[in-house]
Order: C-alpha cells, then structure tokens, then sequence
C-alpha cells in the first residue's frame, strides 16, 4: 500500500495507492488509519494523535487564566 501525502500552494492532496482519500469510503481510510496507528511506536506521536482527536470531539472547558505565567487551563472530556 502506497500512501502519500502532498501539501503546498493550492495542491493538498492525500492518497492511498493513487486514490484520494475524498474517494475512499469511510470505513476503508479507518483501516488505512488503523494500520499506520499499530506500526507507531513513538509515544509523542500517538499522545499528538490522541490530543488532536480529543480537541475535535471532545467538550470543551475552560478552567480559567493562571495568574502566574498568563497560560490559559482548558480540558477536553470524552465519552467513549
């Protein structure tokens, strides 16, 4: 399986052996998903992973400003 990746300009493109993956059907880009998951063994990338899932569909909170540094707190929750 050839997946590729193309960014840049006005050319964004993600393919799985030549096709885009608009045209896969769902089902079949979880797979693609799901094997490029199970090969990762870096902990950073799958917590990058996990952050970027939990940001898209988890509820949202704001915890308030820390007056120390300035940082905002938030927290995402998700039922699963």
């Amino acid at each position: 399986m050839k997946l590729e990746y193309t960014d840049g300009c006005m050319c964004t493109s993600l393919t799985v052996d030549g096709i885009e993956t608009i045209d896969i059907p769902i089902d079949e880009f979880k797979k693609v998903i799901h094997q490029l998951i199970d090969r990762e063994s870096d902990l950073g990338t799958l917590q990058n992973i996990w952050i970027n899932l939990m940001e898209q569909q988890g509820e949202y909170e704001d915890l308030g400003h820390c007056e120390c540094c300035g940082d905002w707190i938030t927290k995402y929750t998700l039922e699963i």
